[in-house]
């Protein structure tokens, strides 16, 4: 079942939402948050699985490791 919720986010959070679903080609901005946090979902079940989330630049071959902070 469907749930609705009501948020409040400034107007460069609402740009950037807008840009997103216009990159992603996506219907609504409901689809943008959803697959973002299907996202976070999945890089935070790789983090507690001991993972590392690295970044590759497919150009130089150069690495960054992506270091995720909990929000507690």
């Amino acid at each position: 079942m469907a749930k609705q919720i009501h948020i409040t986010i400034s107007d460069k959070a609402a740009e950037e939402l807008k840009e997103l679903k216009e990159k992603l080609n996506l219907n609504s901005t409901a689809e943008v948050i959803r697959s973002s946090v299907a996202l976070k979902k999945f890089l935070q079940m790789e983090k507690e699985s001991g993972n590392d989330i690295i970044l590759r630049n497919r150009k130089s071959k150069n690495e960054k490791v992506i270091v995720m902070l909990n929000n507690n």
